[in-house]
């Protein structure tokens, strides 16, 4: 792992790689006040000769991260106001999310909770009993998300003696697991953690591939040893601009995700998260990404685009383009085969 600035250095040295000192010094300044991590595996995917290198922006700190506007806030989704005990999240009515995690293999620069959990205690196990007592009591939570941080930098039995509380409550159906493992350090993603994971189904594993150089030979291995024990493995991108705002990225990297069976689940609107302004993209982008995809992609490889809206009843809105041209008592009219012609569906 690369933890600072020093190390990073170091090891560009190393590689025999150049950077400014104005790009040193704003690696220092950020990596000063937002936590780096970066795994050997996800370094060595960068390419240093490419200045826009999608994995060098996911990775490495930059100066953008000090700048930010008047609507990005540390916790946009305040998520604290809904941490009822310590570790627990519990937003929406029948899910949670508990907390297990203040680390990664790789701390994205775009991270949801960069000044948030990444920056807060670490969870113990002093923690489960009074959020297994809060999930015992809320019958109507029956979906346990199990994140952070990253769950898989847990040591494996800890990480069993939290699943297996949750699996404990009669009341909860699925438990998820929210990890970039797979796309960070997919030698992680080990035979001994499949076969733990796999006592206790049903469960779902969920990771972020954002870009298509992500998807290796390691990854793909790692959602094998993952399939092989029954556990599908769902998606859920962030649209982040420079990184994958294009459609013939999004559906490279959507094509090659279902190639080694992980669904696209959602494509997020990048948060309102204090350091990430220079990600953002307005979300009429990604409306019509989507529907460009619409058009290249099979349904099951087309993804939701969401807003993660505040607030138990905001949640994840997903938001589509309406295709309903005009609607009567008798008919709608429906887009046809091209921007000429429409189909009209008799009611």
């Amino acid at each position: 792992m690369i933890n600072s600035a020093d190390e990073l250095f170091d090891r560009l040295t190393g590689k025999g790689v150049v950077i400014s000192d104005a790009e040193k010094d704003a690696i220092r300044r950020s990596s000063g006040i937002y936590k780096m991590s970066v795994s050997d595996y996800y370094f060595d995917l960068i390419d240093w000769n490419d200045i826009n290198c999608p994995i060098r922006k996911q990775c490495i700190p930059s100066g953008d991260e000090l700048v930010n506007p008047d609507n990005y806030a540390p916790d946009p989704l305040n998520e604290k106001k809904y941490e009822h005990v310590p570790f627990l999240v519990h937003k929406y009515r029948s899910r949670a999310a508990f907390m297990c995690s203040n680390s990664c293999f790789m701390t994205c620069r775009h991270c949801t909770r960069k000044n948030t959990v990444m920056n807060s205690e670490v969870c113990t196990r002093e923690a489960v009993p009074a959020a297994l007592s809060y999930v015992r009591e809320h019958t109507e939570i029956n979906d346990i998300l199990i994140t952070g941080g990253d769950p898989f930098v847990l040591p494996l039995e800890l990480l069993e003696e939290y699943i297996k509380g949750f699996r404990s409550v009669p009341s909860v159906n699925t438990i998820r697991i929210g990890t970039r493992a797979i796309v960070t350090d997919p030698e992680k993603i080990t035979d001994e953690l499949c076969d733990m994971l796999a006592k206790y189904h049903p469960i779902w594993v969920f990771t972020q591939f954002n870009h298509p150089k992500e998807v290796t030979a390691e990854a793909k291995s790692a959602c094998e040893r993952l399939l092989a024990r029954g556990i599908p493995l769902g998606n859920q991108s962030v649209l982040l601009k420079g990184i994958n705002n294009d459609v013939d990225i999004l559906e490279e990297l959507y094509t090659k995700l279902i190639g080694i069976r992980v669904r696209p689940y959602y494509l997020y609107l990048c948060d309102h998260v204090a350091g990430t302004a220079h990600f953002a993209t307005d979300y009429t982008e990604g409306v019509e990404l989507v529907e460009e995809l619409r058009y290249r992609l099979p349904g099951y490889a087309l993804p939701r685009f969401i807003i993660d809206a505040d607030g138990e009843n905001g949640g994840k809105v997903s938001i589509e383009k309406n295709h309903v041209l005009k609607e009567t008592d008798d008919y709608l009219l429906l887009p046809g085969s091209s921007e000429e012609t429409v189909t009209k569906f008799v009611r």
